[in-house]
């Protein structure tokens, strides 16, 4: 891999490195061996010629140790990436800095870069002058979704004759971040029920169990006919009643990231038993799945709702549009085999709410969890996978009786259920997802 270097002032957020080895080399070893011989020699034969030549030999090392020494006493190692946050896909450039503030410049230097999902990257740098820094550019491969760190890194410094060795490590690292890539969704208006302020005013959080007597502090949104002004006046902060939600209406992402629902090819489900289905491999279906809450999430954040993204682990990314996709940049399949998390999230919400919910149906999972729930938001739509269609199996009999009946099971529940398999896209199915009409499920 080729790697670019640049020569400059010195970098002052580089750390420090640890020498954990300083040790002669083969050339180093053999120059005192010689040196010995030709001092043994020379005395025998009486050859002062040769004794002089010997004790050079034998003194050559301690400056070479002391050059050694002033190479990695000051040296310095620091990261930088030239973007923090990259969408899946994208490659990521890696700076790696090497200062030295001492007068003394350095001899050759032998790097070791640990890099995430991949082999140590090694490289040589000829050395760096007194007070000033190199830089070493390399590309990252494009990487999966997830947060990484890049490095720890070894230097070995080496002085000008290749004597001696001193191995350092520094712990200096940076962070990436791999986001999902999520699909740009038009700013279609949504239906009356679930606009902002478009319900009537506020409803009841009767079925969350809130204490009519309660009150909290007053947010931006709230009805100022709530104002519960007693406490108002001895708090000297606007409280407000809570028995009702706020004015406006908020929207709660639902992601289904049991480790049993989604396949990784041929039918296979990851932790589901046999060598094939390991934990860490990537499901097509899943990866649809994350990234639909992703575009969802951003999408209402941007627009300024309040929305919240659970997954199926029991992870929260609440509004923040930069906050929901770190979070699903690193979600994976969960073993556990409920959707309990997915339930204690709906608790509470009022009518006014919208909820989206991304589920998984196969013969390996259930969302019965889902169906006892007393009552739903005013707006409650499931977009159902068929994981399978993704595999390389394509139609299963068995699977789809199983998705049949969930899906049978949810509209009796009250939700609005949106099939989804392989070739779909969020964006075409979108305008489905805001409307009021029946599904018909194909």
């Amino acid at each position: 891999m080729a790697a670019k270097q640049s020569a400059g002032q010195g970098s002052d957020d580089a750390a420090s490195v640890a020498t954990t080895r300083v040790s002669l080399t083969s050339r180093g070893r053999t120059f005192i061996a010689v040196g010995v011989i030709l001092v043994l020699t020379g005395l025998a034969l009486g050859v002062q010629d040769l004794q002089r030549l010997g004790v050079l030999l034998l003194v050559l090392p301690l400056p070479a140790w002391w050059a050694v020494r002033q190479a990695r006493s000051g040296l310095r190692v620091g990261h930088s990436v030239s973007s923090a946050r990259v969408v899946r896909g994208e490659r990521a450039e890696v700076r790696v800095v090497l200062s030295n503030p001492q007068p003394f410049g350095t001899g050759p230097l032998r790097v070791t870069e640990t890099v995430p999902r991949g082999r140590p990257l090694r490289f040589s740098v000829a050395g760096v002058r007194g007070r000033q820094h190199r830089t070493v550019a390399y590309p990252l491969p494009a990487l999966p979704r997830g947060r990484y760190a890049v490095g720890p890194t070894t230097v070995v410094a080496s002085d000008p004759f290749g004597l001696i060795t001193a191995e350092s490590r520094s712990t200096d690292t940076a962070e990436l971040i791999v986001r999902p890539e999520t699909v740009p969704l038009p700013a279609l208006p949504l239906p009356m029920a679930w606009r902002d302020g478009a319900a009537t005013m506020s409803h009841s959080v009767g079925a969350g169990g809130s204490d009519d007597a309660s009150v909290r502090e007053y947010r931006h949104g709230d009805d100022l006919r709530k104002i519960h002004w007693r406490s108002t006046a001895r708090s000297g902060g606007l409280m407000v009643r809570q028995e009702e939600r706020p004015w406006h209406g908020e929207s709660l992402v639902l992601l289904d990231t049991r480790v049993g629902a989604y396949p990784v090819g041929g039918g296979i489900y990851p932790g589901g038993g046999g060598s094939a289905g390991a934990l860490g491999a990537e499901s097509a279906a899943f990866e649809w799945a994350v990234t639909a809450a992703a575009s969802i999430g951003r999408h209402l954040a941007e627009r300024g709702r309040r929305v919240a993204v659970v997954t199926g682990g029991g992870q929260v990314a609440h509004d923040d549009a930069a906050a929901i996709l770190d979070l699903t940049a690193e979600v994976r399949p969960a073993l556990r085999a409920d959707v309990q998390p997915l339930v204690t999230a709906l608790t509470g919400l009022g009518r006014e709410s919208s909820v989206f919910a991304i589920l998984a149906a196969t013969p390996k999972s259930s969302v019965g969890e889902l169906l006892v729930k007393p009552q739903l938001p005013g707006s409650a739509v499931a977009l159902l996978l068929r994981p399978w269609t993704w595999a390389a199996g394509g139609r299963d009999a068995l699977s789809e009786t199983a998705w049949h009946s969930t899906a049978d099971s949810l509209r009796a529940s009250g939700w609005r259920v949106l099939p989804v398999e392989a070739g779909d896209e969020l964006v075409e199915l979108w305008p489905t997802l805001l409307t009021t009409r029946p599904v018909v499920l194909r």
